[in-house]
Formats: structure tokens, C-alpha cells, sequence
């Protein structure tokens, strides 16, 4: 094997080769991001009501105070962009996966920073759902001033405010 042929192998196995949107669309993260976060929570209520609070874009700062402001520019679904502040930051988004009562995905950039935030959801019962949310983001210098433990901190804040919401 050349050397320029075990480069291109060695990008492509740690990712450089795909694009946010298109491991969005698969329902993965970027797994060699230098910050990225994991959790998880288990809400007392059906996957439908947990469905419709997570995807209705518009009405995140009903129930999610940490955002101010929020607009989707058409349907639900991939492809769709939308916008939302928090923290007194703007970030434009874009759905790339929508499975109802499954998987909701979308890409967001804001400044030097990009991010993929990928949510699943499974039936545990009638009355209860399993919430796991995964992100990653990236950019530069963003490790100056974000940290991987600062993003599961605000991920944990997005499913509890969800579960209470939904509860």
C-alpha cells in the first residue's frame, strides 16, 4: 500500500471523510470530537407526548427556559433548517433524520463552533420512554472555552427540562 493510499485510510476511519449532515443522517455523532457528551433519562410518559415536545421546534422555550428563541423554516424533516438562540447565541440548524417516535437529528453551527445532536427514543412501556441524547461538537479553539463535561451538563438540563415537560 502507498503512503498517500494509508493517508486517505487513516481520514476516512476517523471521519474526516463524512460530513456532519451526513452522520447526522445515519443518527451518529462524531466520535473524535474534541467535545461531545452522552445521557440519558427514563420519563414517565408515552413516546408520542415525548415525540411532540422534542420536535416541536417553535415551542422549545415553553418548555426549555436555556432557550429564548426558536423558528423552523418549514416541515419536519431532513433537510429543514431552523434557528434558535441560547445563551444569547443564535445557532443555525438543519434536520437530518427524522424517524416519528425513534430518532431526531439535526447539525447547528454558530461562530468558530459546529455541533450534531442526535436523540433516540425507545418505548420502555405505555407510560414511560427511554431518552438518550448524543453531541459532538467542533471547531476552532472551541476547547478554550467549552468542555465535554460543560456539554453533558447542558444535554442533562435538556432531558430534565423534557421529562418535566412531558410528565
Amino acid at each position: 500500500m502507498n503512503i498517500c493510499r494509508g493517508m486517505v485510510l487513516i481520514l476516512l476511519f476517523l471521519g474526516a471523510g463524512i460530513s456532519d449532515d451526513e452522520l447526522a443522517r445515519s443518527g451518529k455523532i462524531r466520535e473524535n470530537a474534541p467535545v461531545k457528551a452522552s445521557v440519558e433519562i427514563t420519563i414517565h410518559a408515552p413516546v408520542e407526548k415525548v415525540w411532540l415536545l422534542l420536535t416541536d421546534v417553535t415551542n422549545w422555550p415553553k418548555w426549555q427556559p436555556d432557550i429564548s428563541a426558536s423558528k423552523i423554516a418549514g416541515p419536519l424533516e431532513a433537510g429543514t433548517p431552523f434557528s434558535w438562540t441560547t445563551g444569547g447565541t443564535r445557532i443555525q440548524s438543519r434536520i437530518a433524520l427524522v424517524k416519528p417516535y425513534e430518532q431526531f437529528a439535526w447539525t447547528g453551527k454558530a461562530h468558530w463552533a459546529k455541533a450534531i445532536h442526535v436523540w433516540k427514543l425507545e418505548r420502555l412501556s405505555d407510560d414511560q420512554t427511554l431518552v438518550k441524547t448524543e453531541e459532538s461538537m467542533d471547531g476552532f479553539l472551541l476547547t478554550l472555552f467549552y468542555s465535554s463535561k460543560k456539554l453533558e451538563v447542558t444535554d442533562r438540563r435538556w432531558l430534565d427540562r423534557l421529562k418535566l415537560a412531558a410528565e
